[in-house]
């Protein structure tokens, strides 16, 4: 098609700014029918003046004269009748009568277009003008006015959605990996989609290194919990050991003190040496307890602390799995949002080569025609006139499309 590129506005401007070559001046060219708004006139007689439509019957209703037939008539041949019949009448000496189109009656368009129905009817009109007034091509609802100007921003959205699912595939494997601790990852599916190699190695590149710092943080984290375990571990045997010495030195000490209480019997030991043995003996009980105390404390840290690292661990891959999980769904999400882009991306590309008259030889134009009370098909092209009266349907039928496998 010669004017994809012209806005539908444009085409009305240009529409009403054409010449109009269909109709003479005195309209020997066109016919009357029911709808036709005329204006009447007699020149000398300004009470004759006056507007009259062609009613369904194909009459019209004329001063002095009554209804008179105008159906099928040109406008010449209405005015001849006119002035024969007022002539005629005996009322009018010389009748100079007038006879103008204020308003033709519409043509039709039904199918492909934005806005079907009754289109007001201009002399000069083609089919393509009549495209135009009908909102242009219009097929299931997508609307392909402009096609050249669509295209681009569906293959930019098309693209968009292409870049995310791409990012989630990578995700998706790199999440799969940290499950497994693993740094290592294989991000060939991600080569599949249809974009740019330097797109997908940027992509892949920031999620090796994303995945990378993830280990890192997360190893730093679980090091600091298990360096605190070791050093609770540190503790309890320290102080095992204490109270392993601790025990032996009550041990001793209370034999001291038996020694003495046994001396002090027999005469040899003042008394105050077995009281100084037994305040020995009592103090190393205490740090004992002291000591028992803080053993049972730091296994109770232990414990927690491997209790943690355990919980940590857990949180971890439930976490992972849950953003697993998301990523999944993401991923179906945007093939599935591919699909739908790929269909609309795909749908434009074949209007638009139709519309540029590709080997389909464009959208099916027919005209219905009424000629002598039959009506006949006539197969149009864009620069086919359009008459008042006529039916213009309008199919555009490409070819079944697939859209781009996102598996």
């Amino acid at each position: 098609m010669k004017i994809i590129g012209l806005s539908t506005l444009s085409l009305l401007v240009a529409l009403f700014l054409l010449p109009r070559p269909a109709l003479s001046e005195d309209g020997a060219l066109y016919h009357l029918g029911p709808g036709d708004v005329l204006q009447l006139g007699v020149f000398g007689v300004p009470d004759f003046g006056r507007r009259v439509t062609v009613n369904i019957d194909g009459s019209i209703s004329v001063p002095f004269l009554g209804e008179v037939k105008a159906e099928g008539l040109s406008i010449h041949d209405l005015r001849v009748a006119l002035s024969d019949g007022l002539v005629k009448d005996g009322r009018i000496q010389s009748a100079d009568v007038t006879v103008e189109m204020v308003e033709y009656r519409p043509f039709y368009i039904s199918g492909d277009v934005s806005r079907p129905g009754a289109v007001p009817y201009r002399p000069g009109l083609t089919v393509r003008h009549a495209i135009a007034l009908a909102g242009g091509y219009d097929a299931l609802r997508f609307r392909t006015e402009n096609p050249l100007m669509t295209a681009p921003d569906l293959k930019s959205e098309n693209e968009s959605l292409w870049i995310d699912l791409a990012r989630a595939r990578a995700r998706a494997i790199s999440l799969k990996a940290e499950l497994n601790a693993s740094n290592d990852i294989d991000l060939s599916p991600i080569y599949s989609a249809p974009l740019q190699r330097s797109t997908l190695d940027e992509i892949a590149s920031f999620e090796q290194s994303d995945l990378k710092m993830r280990i890192e943080n997360y190893a730093k984290q679980r090091a600091f919990l298990q360096s605190s375990l070791q050093s609770a571990e540190a503790t309890i045997t320290a102080l095992e050991a204490t109270r392993q010495r601790n025990e032996e030195a009550i041990q001793l000490q209370q034999d001291a003190v038996d020694r003495m209480t046994a001396s002090a019997a027999k005469g040899l030991v003042m008394a105050t040496r077995i009281d100084d043995e037994r305040h020995s003996l009592a103090e190393i009980r205490s740090q004992q307890g002291d000591s028992e105390s803080r053993l049972v404390q730091a296994r109770h840290d232990r414990d927690e602390i491997a209790r943690n690292i355990e919980i940590q661990d857990e949180q971890h891959r439930a976490q992972l799995n849950d953003n697993l999980r998301d990523t999944t769904i993401q991923t179906e999400k945007l093939a599935a949002q591919i699909k739908a882009s790929s269909e609309k991306l795909l749908y434009t590309g074949a209007v638009k080569a139709q519309l540029r008259g590709g080997s389909n030889g464009g959208p099916e134009l027919v005209i219905y025609r009424k000629t002598n009370g039959e009506t006949t098909q006539i197969a149009a092209k864009e620069d086919t006139e359009i008459l008042p009266d006529d039916m213009l349907e309008v199919s555009i039928r490409p070819e079944q499309m697939m859209a781009p496998n996102t598996q």
